[in-house]
Protein backbone atom coordinates (compact mmCIF):
# COMPACT_ATOMS: atom_id res chain seq x y z
CA UNK A 1 0.00 0.00 0.00
CA UNK A 2 0.54 3.46 -1.46
CA UNK A 3 0.14 7.11 -1.63
CA UNK A 4 1.08 10.87 -2.57
CA UNK A 5 -0.41 13.67 -1.60
CA UNK A 6 0.20 17.00 -3.03
CA UNK A 7 -0.34 20.28 -1.13
CA UNK A 8 -4.12 21.26 -2.30
CA UNK A 9 -5.26 18.06 -0.87
CA UNK A 10 -5.29 16.17 -4.27
CA UNK A 11 -3.85 12.49 -3.96
CA UNK A 12 -3.15 9.04 -4.78
CA UNK A 13 -3.64 6.04 -3.45
CA UNK A 14 -1.46 2.78 -4.28
CA UNK A 15 -2.71 -0.56 -3.97
CA UNK A 16 -0.23 -3.39 -3.66
CA UNK A 17 2.14 -4.54 -6.71
CA UNK A 18 1.49 -1.08 -8.04
CA UNK A 19 3.85 0.59 -9.88
CA UNK A 20 3.80 4.54 -10.76
CA UNK A 21 5.98 7.09 -12.49
CA UNK A 22 5.57 10.65 -12.24
CA UNK A 23 7.18 11.84 -14.96
CA UNK A 24 5.96 15.75 -14.49
CA UNK A 25 4.82 17.88 -11.53
CA UNK A 26 4.69 21.55 -11.49
CA UNK A 27 3.41 23.80 -8.79
CA UNK A 28 2.13 26.86 -8.67
CA UNK A 29 3.67 30.05 -6.63
CA UNK A 30 0.86 29.21 -4.39
CA UNK A 31 1.87 25.72 -4.01
CA UNK A 32 -1.53 23.94 -5.55
CA UNK A 33 -1.08 22.19 -8.76
CA UNK A 34 -0.35 23.42 -11.99
CA UNK A 35 0.29 20.54 -14.47
CA UNK A 36 1.19 17.04 -13.12
CA UNK A 37 1.50 13.54 -15.20
CA UNK A 38 1.72 9.91 -14.45
CA UNK A 39 2.54 7.31 -16.00
CA UNK A 40 0.69 3.95 -14.32
CA UNK A 41 2.88 0.64 -15.24
CA UNK A 42 0.99 -1.58 -13.76
CA UNK A 43 -1.88 -2.14 -10.91
CA UNK A 44 -4.54 0.18 -9.35
CA UNK A 45 -4.77 3.10 -8.03
CA UNK A 46 -7.27 5.40 -6.81
CA UNK A 47 -7.02 9.30 -7.63
CA UNK A 48 -8.33 11.74 -6.18
CA UNK A 49 -8.08 15.71 -7.92
CA UNK A 50 -9.26 18.77 -6.62
CA UNK A 51 -10.81 21.83 -8.56
CA UNK A 52 -7.81 23.04 -11.05
CA UNK A 53 -7.28 26.58 -11.47
CA UNK A 54 -8.14 27.49 -15.52
CA UNK A 55 -5.09 26.23 -17.59
CA UNK A 56 -3.85 23.50 -14.63
CA UNK A 57 -4.05 20.00 -15.72
CA UNK A 58 -3.83 16.24 -14.09
CA UNK A 59 -3.24 13.56 -16.43
CA UNK A 60 -2.57 9.97 -15.84
CA UNK A 61 -1.53 7.46 -18.49
CA UNK A 62 -2.19 3.96 -18.73
CA UNK A 63 -1.17 1.65 -21.47
CA UNK A 64 -1.85 3.04 -24.87
CA UNK A 65 -4.84 5.49 -23.05
CA UNK A 66 -4.66 8.52 -20.90
CA UNK A 67 -7.56 10.27 -18.40
CA UNK A 68 -7.64 13.73 -17.93
CA UNK A 69 -8.99 15.17 -14.92
CA UNK A 70 -9.83 18.58 -13.49
CA UNK A 71 -11.44 17.80 -10.18
CA UNK A 72 -12.59 14.14 -9.82
CA UNK A 73 -12.29 11.11 -8.12
CA UNK A 74 -11.51 7.45 -10.03
CA UNK A 75 -10.13 4.37 -10.17
CA UNK A 76 -7.01 2.99 -12.78
CA UNK A 77 -6.02 -0.48 -13.45
CA UNK A 78 -3.75 -1.37 -15.58
CA UNK A 79 -3.25 -5.23 -15.66
CA UNK A 80 -0.30 -7.13 -16.19
CA UNK A 81 -1.13 -7.51 -20.15
CA UNK A 82 -1.29 -4.14 -20.96
CA UNK A 83 -5.26 -4.07 -20.61
CA UNK A 84 -6.52 -1.15 -18.67
CA UNK A 85 -10.23 -0.56 -16.98
CA UNK A 86 -11.35 3.35 -15.32
CA UNK A 87 -13.70 3.67 -12.55
CA UNK A 88 -15.28 7.26 -11.61
CA UNK A 89 -17.01 8.33 -8.73
CA UNK A 90 -17.06 11.68 -8.53
CA UNK A 91 -16.96 14.64 -11.40
CA UNK A 92 -15.99 13.33 -15.15
CA UNK A 93 -12.62 11.80 -16.72
CA UNK A 94 -12.05 12.59 -20.31
CA UNK A 95 -10.36 9.36 -21.56
CA UNK A 96 -8.14 9.17 -24.87
CA UNK A 97 -7.35 5.85 -26.56
CA UNK A 98 -8.28 5.13 -30.59
CA UNK A 99 -10.82 7.14 -29.49
CA UNK A 100 -12.30 9.87 -27.20
CA UNK A 101 -14.73 9.27 -24.18
CA UNK A 102 -16.09 11.55 -20.85
CA UNK A 103 -16.66 9.27 -18.02
CA UNK A 104 -19.20 10.12 -15.89
CA UNK A 105 -19.57 9.34 -11.61
CA UNK A 106 -21.29 5.92 -11.27
CA UNK A 107 -19.62 5.11 -15.24
CA UNK A 108 -16.95 2.36 -15.90
CA UNK A 109 -15.08 1.17 -19.00
CA UNK A 110 -12.03 -0.79 -20.34
CA UNK A 111 -9.82 -0.30 -23.09
CA UNK A 112 -7.55 -3.11 -24.60
CA UNK A 113 -3.97 -3.03 -24.78
CA UNK A 114 -4.15 -0.85 -27.89
CA UNK A 115 -5.78 1.36 -26.32
CA UNK A 116 -9.55 0.72 -28.00
CA UNK A 117 -11.95 1.83 -25.39
CA UNK A 118 -15.36 -0.39 -25.43
CA UNK A 119 -17.99 -1.79 -22.25
CA UNK A 120 -19.23 1.95 -21.04
CA UNK A 121 -21.51 0.96 -18.42
CA UNK A 122 -22.50 1.33 -14.68
CA UNK A 123 -19.65 0.54 -11.97
CA UNK A 124 -19.40 -2.80 -10.97
CA UNK A 125 -16.54 -4.06 -8.57
CA UNK A 126 -14.00 -6.53 -7.62
CA UNK A 127 -14.72 -7.54 -3.98
CA UNK A 128 -10.85 -7.59 -3.70
CA UNK A 129 -11.35 -4.45 -5.06
CA UNK A 130 -10.39 -2.30 -1.56
CA UNK A 131 -11.18 1.77 -3.15
CA UNK A 132 -14.75 1.89 -4.18
CA UNK A 133 -14.83 0.45 0.13
CA UNK A 134 -12.14 3.86 0.92
CA UNK A 135 -14.35 6.26 -0.91
CA UNK A 136 -17.15 4.94 0.72
CA UNK A 137 -15.54 5.18 3.70
CA UNK A 138 -14.74 8.64 3.72
CA UNK A 139 -17.65 9.69 2.97
CA UNK A 140 -19.35 8.06 6.02
CA UNK A 141 -17.19 10.11 8.56
CA UNK A 142 -16.93 13.44 6.89
CA UNK A 143 -19.81 14.88 7.89
CA UNK A 144 -19.64 17.04 11.40
CA UNK A 145 -15.85 16.37 11.40
CA UNK A 146 -12.88 18.30 10.57
CA UNK A 147 -11.85 17.79 7.38
CA UNK A 148 -8.00 17.21 8.11
CA UNK A 149 -8.28 14.37 10.75
CA UNK A 150 -9.79 12.04 8.38
CA UNK A 151 -8.24 8.79 7.86
CA UNK A 152 -9.03 5.95 5.50
CA UNK A 153 -6.90 2.71 5.42
CA UNK A 154 -7.21 -0.09 3.58
CA UNK A 155 -6.00 -3.86 4.31
CA UNK A 156 -5.17 -7.32 3.25
CA UNK A 157 -8.77 -9.30 2.46
CA UNK A 158 -10.66 -10.76 5.31
CA UNK A 159 -12.12 -14.50 5.42
CA UNK A 160 -14.12 -16.07 7.69
CA UNK A 161 -12.44 -16.11 11.00
CA UNK A 162 -9.87 -13.58 10.50
CA UNK A 163 -9.28 -10.14 11.84
CA UNK A 164 -7.52 -7.00 11.50
CA UNK A 165 -6.96 -3.78 13.37
CA UNK A 166 -6.55 -0.18 12.26
CA UNK A 167 -5.03 2.09 15.01
CA UNK A 168 -6.08 5.76 14.75
CA UNK A 169 -4.29 9.11 16.91
CA UNK A 170 -7.15 11.05 18.24
CA UNK A 171 -6.82 14.33 19.55
CA UNK A 172 -10.07 14.24 21.24
CA UNK A 173 -13.44 14.76 20.97
CA UNK A 174 -16.25 12.65 19.26
CA UNK A 175 -14.65 9.91 17.32
CA UNK A 176 -16.20 8.89 14.00
CA UNK A 177 -15.68 5.28 12.91
CA UNK A 178 -16.95 3.54 9.46
CA UNK A 179 -16.61 0.33 8.15
CA UNK A 180 -17.18 -0.71 4.70
CA UNK A 181 -17.31 -4.43 2.98
CA UNK A 182 -18.59 -5.51 -0.22
CA UNK A 183 -21.12 -8.17 1.07
CA UNK A 184 -21.11 -11.09 3.32
CA UNK A 185 -20.88 -10.38 6.78
CA UNK A 186 -18.17 -8.21 8.87
CA UNK A 187 -18.27 -6.71 12.27
CA UNK A 188 -16.27 -3.81 13.70
CA UNK A 189 -15.35 -3.39 17.42
CA UNK A 190 -14.09 -0.24 18.80
CA UNK A 191 -11.44 0.13 21.83
CA UNK A 192 -11.36 3.74 23.17
CA UNK A 193 -8.10 4.56 24.78
CA UNK A 194 -8.68 3.15 28.34
CA UNK A 195 -8.97 -0.41 26.72
CA UNK A 196 -12.79 -0.23 26.80
CA UNK A 197 -14.51 -2.31 24.03
CA UNK A 198 -17.84 0.01 22.67
CA UNK A 199 -20.44 -2.49 21.47
CA UNK A 200 -19.55 -4.38 18.44
CA UNK A 201 -20.98 -2.76 15.50
CA UNK A 202 -22.75 -4.83 12.53
CA UNK A 203 -25.08 -4.30 9.99
CA UNK A 204 -25.37 -3.42 6.34
CA UNK A 205 -21.92 -1.56 5.10
CA UNK A 206 -20.98 0.82 5.84
CA UNK A 207 -21.13 0.35 9.75
CA UNK A 208 -20.50 3.29 11.46
CA UNK A 209 -20.11 4.56 15.06
CA UNK A 210 -19.71 8.08 16.87
CA UNK A 211 -18.00 7.66 20.06
CA UNK A 212 -16.48 10.97 22.23
CA UNK A 213 -13.70 10.12 24.58
CA UNK A 214 -10.43 12.28 25.68
CA UNK A 215 -7.13 12.60 22.84
CA UNK A 216 -5.64 9.03 22.80
CA UNK A 217 -5.00 5.35 20.80
CA UNK A 218 -7.95 4.45 19.90
CA UNK A 219 -8.35 0.68 17.86
CA UNK A 220 -10.65 -0.50 15.73
CA UNK A 221 -11.12 -4.33 15.06
CA UNK A 222 -12.79 -5.36 12.00
CA UNK A 223 -14.11 -9.46 12.12
CA UNK A 224 -14.63 -11.53 9.39
CA UNK A 225 -17.73 -13.63 10.57
CA UNK A 226 -18.92 -14.82 7.27
CA UNK A 227 -16.48 -14.13 4.50
CA UNK A 228 -16.32 -17.76 2.26
CA UNK A 229 -13.68 -15.83 0.22
CA UNK A 230 -11.59 -13.23 1.16
CA UNK A 231 -12.99 -9.75 0.42
CA UNK A 232 -11.44 -6.27 0.66
CA UNK A 233 -12.51 -3.70 3.43
CA UNK A 234 -11.85 -0.39 4.41
CA UNK A 235 -12.17 1.17 7.76
CA UNK A 236 -11.83 5.51 8.47
CA UNK A 237 -11.50 7.38 10.98
CA UNK A 238 -12.41 11.14 11.87
CA UNK A 239 -13.13 13.66 15.04
CA UNK A 240 -14.62 16.97 15.46
CA UNK A 241 -11.75 18.48 16.57
CA UNK A 242 -12.30 22.32 16.40
CA UNK A 243 -10.00 24.25 14.55
CA UNK A 244 -8.24 25.86 17.77
CA UNK A 245 -5.19 26.86 18.50
CA UNK A 246 -5.29 24.17 21.86
CA UNK A 247 -2.11 21.47 21.79
CA UNK A 248 -2.23 18.57 22.94
CA UNK A 249 0.82 16.48 23.99
CA UNK A 250 -0.74 12.77 26.29
CA UNK A 251 2.86 11.75 26.21
CA UNK A 252 0.91 9.09 23.38
CA UNK A 253 -0.77 11.35 21.06
CA UNK A 254 0.53 14.86 19.64
CA UNK A 255 -1.69 17.87 18.31
CA UNK A 256 0.46 21.28 17.65
CA UNK A 257 -0.50 24.59 16.64
CA UNK A 258 0.68 27.60 14.78
CA UNK A 259 -2.25 30.45 14.27
CA UNK A 260 -1.62 33.46 12.68
CA UNK A 261 -2.36 35.50 15.95
CA UNK A 262 0.20 33.37 17.33
CA UNK A 263 2.80 34.43 15.25
CA UNK A 264 1.61 38.14 15.01
CA UNK A 265 1.70 38.23 19.18
CA UNK A 266 5.54 36.71 19.05
CA UNK A 267 6.78 38.91 16.12
CA UNK A 268 5.23 41.94 18.11
CA UNK A 269 7.14 40.39 21.97
CA UNK A 270 10.61 40.56 19.77
CA UNK A 271 10.14 43.49 18.35
CA UNK A 272 10.08 43.03 14.90
CA UNK A 273 9.36 45.37 12.38
CA UNK A 274 8.99 44.98 8.78
CA UNK A 275 8.42 41.30 8.65
CA UNK A 276 5.01 39.66 8.02
CA UNK A 277 4.64 35.83 8.94
CA UNK A 278 1.06 33.93 8.01
CA UNK A 279 -0.88 30.62 7.39
CA UNK A 280 -2.47 31.29 4.14
CA UNK A 281 -5.60 28.90 2.90
CA UNK A 282 -7.20 25.79 4.12
CA UNK A 283 -6.01 22.26 2.93
CA UNK A 284 -6.91 18.45 4.28
CA UNK A 285 -2.98 17.65 3.79
CA UNK A 286 -0.96 20.52 3.90
CA UNK A 287 -0.52 24.07 5.63
CA UNK A 288 0.73 26.77 3.74
CA UNK A 289 3.18 29.75 5.20
CA UNK A 290 4.05 33.31 3.39
CA UNK A 291 6.80 35.29 4.52
CA UNK A 292 7.40 38.44 3.97
CA UNK A 293 10.04 40.83 4.46
CA UNK A 294 11.04 44.52 3.97
CA UNK A 295 13.99 44.64 6.51
CA UNK A 296 16.72 46.96 5.16
CA UNK A 297 15.04 48.05 2.43
CA UNK A 298 15.23 44.64 0.92
CA UNK A 299 12.06 43.68 -0.35
CA UNK A 300 11.88 39.57 0.35
CA UNK A 301 9.23 36.42 0.19
CA UNK A 302 8.98 33.37 0.57
CA UNK A 303 6.31 30.01 0.58
CA UNK A 304 6.64 26.98 2.18
CA UNK A 305 4.30 24.06 1.94
CA UNK A 306 4.63 21.80 5.67
CA UNK A 307 3.12 18.20 4.55
CA UNK A 308 2.81 14.89 6.52
CA UNK A 309 6.21 13.24 5.52
CA UNK A 310 5.50 10.02 7.95
CA UNK A 311 7.32 9.38 10.37
CA UNK A 312 8.15 13.16 10.19
CA UNK A 313 7.47 16.44 8.92
CA UNK A 314 7.75 17.29 5.42
CA UNK A 315 8.49 20.63 3.57
CA UNK A 316 8.80 22.09 0.06
CA UNK A 317 9.75 25.74 -0.80
CA UNK A 318 7.65 26.81 -3.48
CA UNK A 319 8.12 30.64 -4.27
CA UNK A 320 11.26 33.15 -3.65
CA UNK A 321 11.34 36.22 -4.51
CA UNK A 322 14.06 39.23 -4.11
CA UNK A 323 12.54 42.67 -5.21
CA UNK A 324 9.91 40.82 -7.15
CA UNK A 325 11.76 39.13 -8.86
CA UNK A 326 11.40 35.04 -8.56
CA UNK A 327 14.26 33.42 -7.67
CA UNK A 328 12.70 30.08 -6.86
CA UNK A 329 14.81 28.04 -8.71
CA UNK A 330 18.23 29.22 -7.92
CA UNK A 331 17.56 28.99 -4.36
CA UNK A 332 16.26 25.45 -3.90
CA UNK A 333 19.26 24.29 -6.36
CA UNK A 334 21.66 26.43 -4.44
CA UNK A 335 19.61 24.68 -1.15
CA UNK A 336 20.09 20.92 -2.56
CA UNK A 337 23.92 22.01 -3.46
CA UNK A 338 24.04 22.41 0.70
CA UNK A 339 22.78 19.43 1.63
CA UNK A 340 19.50 21.33 1.74
CA UNK A 341 16.86 18.64 0.83
CA UNK A 342 16.99 17.62 4.14
CA UNK A 343 14.08 19.74 4.40
CA UNK A 344 11.72 17.42 2.95
CA UNK A 345 12.32 15.51 6.07
CA UNK A 346 12.33 17.18 9.10
CA UNK A 347 11.90 15.38 12.47
CA UNK A 348 9.75 16.52 15.41
CA UNK A 349 10.21 14.62 18.05
CA UNK A 350 7.27 12.31 16.97
CA UNK A 351 5.73 10.44 14.66
CA UNK A 352 3.65 13.02 12.32
CA UNK A 353 0.29 11.42 11.26
CA UNK A 354 -1.32 14.65 9.60
CA UNK A 355 -0.67 18.29 8.69
CA UNK A 356 -3.53 20.55 7.66
CA UNK A 357 -5.06 24.20 7.72
CA UNK A 358 -8.11 25.19 9.03
CA UNK A 359 -9.69 28.48 10.26
CA UNK A 360 -11.43 29.24 13.19
CA UNK A 361 -14.53 30.55 13.42
CA UNK A 362 -12.78 34.11 14.12
CA UNK A 363 -10.94 33.91 11.13
CA UNK A 364 -7.65 32.64 12.66
CA UNK A 365 -5.71 30.57 10.06
CA UNK A 366 -3.59 28.03 11.63
CA UNK A 367 -1.42 25.07 10.93
CA UNK A 368 -2.42 22.11 12.76
CA UNK A 369 0.26 18.93 13.34
CA UNK A 370 -0.90 15.67 14.59
CA UNK A 371 0.72 12.76 15.56
CA UNK A 372 1.87 9.96 18.10
CA UNK A 373 4.90 9.16 20.27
Amino acid sequence: HGAIDFPDGSFLRLAPQTSIQVTSVKLQTNGNLQAIELQQKVGRTLTNVQHLANGASFKVNGHAVSAEVRGTQFETLVRPDHTNRFWVFVGAVKLTGTTTVTLKAGQEIDADANGKLSNLRSNQFDAADPFPLAVQCAGSVSTGTTAGTVQTSTGDSLATGQTAEVDYSSPGGTVSVALCYPGSFMTLSLLDPSGTEHASRNGTSPVTGHVSGPPGLWRAIVHGIDVPTAEAFAVAFATNAPCSADNVDTGGVVRETLSNSQIASALAESGSTGVTISVQGASPTSARIVYDSTVGGLPLSWTIDFYAATPDLGAVITQVTVRGINVTTQVVKNLSSYGGQSISSIPSGFTVDRVYSCASANGDNMMVVEGHR
